[in-house]
């Protein structure tokens, strides 16, 4: 009895990124990422810094509004409908795969700072970049491990920072918005096929579909 009424407990998290919104909110906040990198460069040389904070809110406000319309907008026409549960709250594995990732950002941009400051080498920007496909990985452990896939679409993550790299002999700098839009692309990409996938094989309840 007990174990079955920690399976109903449960459910509300493992429906939390089932139908892979989490992720399409990720691409869409890379994207804006990527137009607000795209926008500063249009700055001209010496620009007050309040010009730059325009440019970044003029890309992020509209993909952050757009990823959380989006998100409801499945839920309320596709995930809920199946699932039962109208209202979330997030679970601790979403929390600890959130809380994981920028840690992960953080540890890295600090050791290969202290490499690069000590050694002379090229490294923080290549670590910087380095860390988003590792923040997919902890994605696919806490919240899509059943879905096998996903391991090919973090190798792609991989081979293309690796064709990136190669392409400018590291200098990521020069490449900054393209990285932001592949990684942006490729995560909604994963966030589509989630929800595909759950659409796929859940079935909505008799009694709601008459």
């Amino acid at each position: 009895m007990k174990n079955e009424v920690d399976a109903y407990l449960e459910r509300p998290k493992r429906y939390e990124n089932v139908d892979g919104t989490g992720e399409i909110f990720f691409g869409l906040m890379f994207l804006g990422f990527a137009v607000a990198e795209c926008l500063e460069g249009l700055l001209t040389t010496g620009s007050p810094r309040w010009m730059h904070l325009v440019a970044l809110n003029a890309a992020m406000i509209p993909a952050f509004g757009l990823g959380l319309w989006l998100r409801r907008f499945v839920k309320k026409h596709w995930t809920w409908r199946r699932t039962g549960y109208v209202a979330y709250r997030r679970g601790a594995g979403w929390w600890v795969a959130l809380t994981a990732s920028l840690l992960i950002a953080a540890t890295a941009s600090l050791v290969l700072g202290l490499v690069e400051h000590h050694a002379g080498a090229n490294l923080s920007r290549i670590g910087e970049w380095a860390v988003y496909p590792a923040v997919y990985a902890l994605w696919v452990l806490f919240a899509g491990r059943e879905h096998l896939w996903k391991w090919l679409v973090l190798l792609v993550m991989v081979l293309g920072l690796a064709v990136f790299g190669l392409r400018v002999h590291g200098d990521f700098a020069r490449v900054g918005w393209q990285l932001l839009l592949f990684f942006g692309l490729v995560w909604i990409g994963s966030g589509l096929g989630t929800l595909f996938s759950y659409i796929r094989h859940t079935q909505v309840p008799e009694s709601e579909a008459q």
